[in-house]
């Protein structure tokens, strides 16, 4: 049985030396992860990889030197995210539709519970700890400067040489590509900063720096424009008083105060900005989100049919185009709200323990603030206070109501802040931590040395392959759009698909995209029509075989029989797509444009396009061929 946790010795000076550089890594992780447009490009996630694996590995390293006779001390709350790690491990394994996304998908959530593992161990010293909060404060000055040069200078400019979408103009994003992302950031370090700054203990000198800092997160968060971090932010500091006062008509007054100088911050936002106008006024009218009641929607119908096991890990994207509603032409990956995207691919066993440990860890913070303030902790460490234990409770509260909108555990870098929060939460309680037995000890630190050194190894092929194939999609689609050449798109997607297929050959989208690129090759080459049908063939059927759920590879598939003018073969193909995704534009082009090579179905080729417009009116190909279909006739 684990024991009460003893003091320990003072570690040795290699072990303290090892300690700094793992503190400094993982901030200079969660840094690098955020400043790289949150870690979501997937030629990013591969160098997280590595860094976590090193960390992971040092991590075990300095656990197994242990700190003092009885072993080292372990906390309790690393074991909160364990079952449903291993239960979302099953669903990839034996229920995940597409297992090429749902390992990367799975490897968030164990890259998650490492930085929180690895920042409840480890750098427990207040220098340590002033290391992670100096980071924060610097990613939020940094998020603000580019915000305010997005919303006042260049609203295309992103991170990474990207450009932001024009569908966000007039809102910031900072580092991140979506606003919403540096919303959820600020959520977590607003509170923390207002906690400082209402606390008796702090100096004049730190409550200016507190009150200034708290004044620019929040003028970021306001040229965010997310109504979803407005009201998550703003429900959770409304909540504060209620947790804090001693009596509850003063926690309710509290709140009311609070709400009151929202609403009242709103309406001067209302008067003053046209843009936070644009983002009020739908709300008041009565116009609510128009797009994320659809993707909820398909999140239910989805959960409806596998209620208690889910549709499998990272399963909602490949799913969607079967309930597509007519006319609705985005491309969700994620439900946009993580609460329903857990249920649905999870179903009800694994989001009772993904949020079981979610609420456990929150009534374990809830405990360490009535600790702190029952026994007055604090003296010179502000640290130690219960209004800074409180304020990261109020934060993590905050960014726990934005993901009811949001995806906010999909983006590394948010995941990663939210990981680090908590575990500086938890860290000091006595009642958590636990002295290990040495032959426990030894088993954990081994296992956290392999699984440091697997990670990069067992990730990093995968993540290297997504980049690639990522790119040459981008440039596939761009030059489908008539902004490149075939000459100059085409030849180099073929290398870097093949390239990524040898590094991951289970990547299905990659094997689509292959078959997609062959196709588009005979084209430049005008060679062997057949030939290039039979290798496109291949590579469609590759992707099928990883995952029969993709109705883009039944359509390359169609494609290249018809190229080998097997066109009977060929209908199915496109048939079937058209049972996945009854509601796509593209899909019904593709029928028609088949459709069009027997003269006498030519009727049926017309009804196949009109559907196609109908469902996308500015759809170039669909107007072509239709015009050509009326001259025919």
């Amino acid at each position: 049985m684990p024991q009460p946790h003893s003091p320990n010795p003072a570690p040795p000076r290699w072990h303290a030396l090892g300690e700094w550089v793992l503190v400094l890594g993982l901030a200079g992780t969660l840094a690098g992860t955020t400043l790289g447009l949150g870690g979501a490009l997937p030629q990013t996630r591969q160098p997280i990889a590595w860094a976590l694996g090193g960390l992971t590995a040092l991590g075990g390293v300095l656990w197994l030197a242990g700190r003092g006779r009885g072993g080292p001390a372990g906390n309790l709350a690393a074991l909160l995210p364990l079952p449903f790690l291993c239960y979302a491990l099953a669903s990839v394994l034996w229920l995940a539709p597409a297992r090429w996304l749902a390992w990367r998908e799975w490897w968030l959530w164990l890259e998650m519970w490492l930085v929180f593992v690895l920042a409840l161990h480890f750098g427990r010293e207040r220098r340590h700890l002033w290391v992670f909060v100096l980071t924060f404060i610097a990613l939020g000055l940094a998020g603000a400067g580019m915000a305010a040069y997005q919303r006042f200078v260049d609203p295309e400019w992103l991170m990474l040489g990207r450009q932001q979408a024009t569908q966000f103009f007039g809102r910031s994003s900072g580092m991140f590509g979506v606003p919403n992302s540096l919303a959820g950031l600020y959520e977590l370090m607003i509170p923390a900063c207002l906690a400082l700054l209402f606390s008796r203990a702090t100096g004049l000198v730190a409550k200016l720096a507190c009150a200034w800092l708290a004044a620019v997160f929040l003028f970021a968060v306001v040229l965010t424009g997310s109504r979803g971090g407005w009201i998550g932010l703003g429900l959770a500091l409304a909540l504060w008083p209620v947790l804090a006062a001693r009596a509850w008509w003063k926690g309710l007054a509290g709140a009311a105060a609070i709400l009151a100088a929202a609403a009242a911050g709103l309406a001067v936002l209302y008067q003053c900005s046209d843009h936070a106008r644009n983002r009020i006024q739908p709300f008041l009218d009565g116009q609510f989100e128009a797009s994320r009641p659809v993707i909820w929607k398909v999140g239910v119908r989805i959960w409806q049919e596998h209620p208690w096991l889910g549709s499998g890990s990272a399963s909602y994207n490949v799913r969607f185009d079967q309930y597509r509603p007519r006319g609705f032409r985005h491309v969700p990956v994620w439900t946009h709200n993580d609460y329903l995207n857990t249920l649905s691919d999870y179903g009800v066993a694994g989001f009772v323990l993904w949020g079981g440990a979610g609420a456990g860890m929150f009534l374990l913070g809830w405990r360490a603030v009535r600790r702190a303030r029952r026994e007055k902790a604090g003296g010179d460490d502000p640290f130690a206070l219960a209004r800074w234990k409180l304020g990261l409770l109020v934060g993590l509260l905050a960014w726990a109501l934005h993901l009811a909108v949001d995806f906010h555990t999909k983006i590394p870098a948010l995941a990663f802040a939210a990981a680090v929060a908590m575990a500086l939460l938890l860290r000091d309680e006595p009642a958590l931590r636990r002295d290990v037995r040495p032959a426990a000890a030894r088993t954990w630190g081994v296992l956290a040395v392999g699984l440091g050194l697997g990670l990069p190894l067992w990730s990093g092929p995968s993540y290297r392959a997504e980049s690639l194939r990522f790119e040459a999609r981008r440039a596939l689609d761009r030059q489908a759009l008539g902004q490149d050449t075939l000459a100059k798109t085409v030849p180099p997607a073929i290398a870097d698909l093949r390239e990524a297929l040898a590094l991951d050959p289970a990547n299905g989208r990659a094997w689509a995209d292959l078959a997609f690129a062959l196709a588009q090759a005979w084209h430049l080459e005008r060679g062997d029509l057949a030939r290039a049908g039979r290798d496109s063939e291949q590579a469609a059927r590759r992707a099928l075989a990883l995952c029969p759920w993709l109705a883009e590879a039944w359509i390359r598939l169609g494609v290249a029989l018809d190229m080998q003018g097997r066109l009977a073969e060929g209908e199915p193909c496109f048939e079937r797509a058209l049972q996945l995704a009854p509601h796509s534009s593209s899909w019904w082009y593709y029928y028609a444009y088949h459709l069009q090579s027997f003269p006498q179905r030519r009727d049926e080729a017309r009804r196949a396009v009109e559907t196609c417009l109908a469902l996308d009116p500015s759809n170039p190909a669909g107007e072509a061929l239709r015009k050509q279909l009326v001259n025919r006739h």
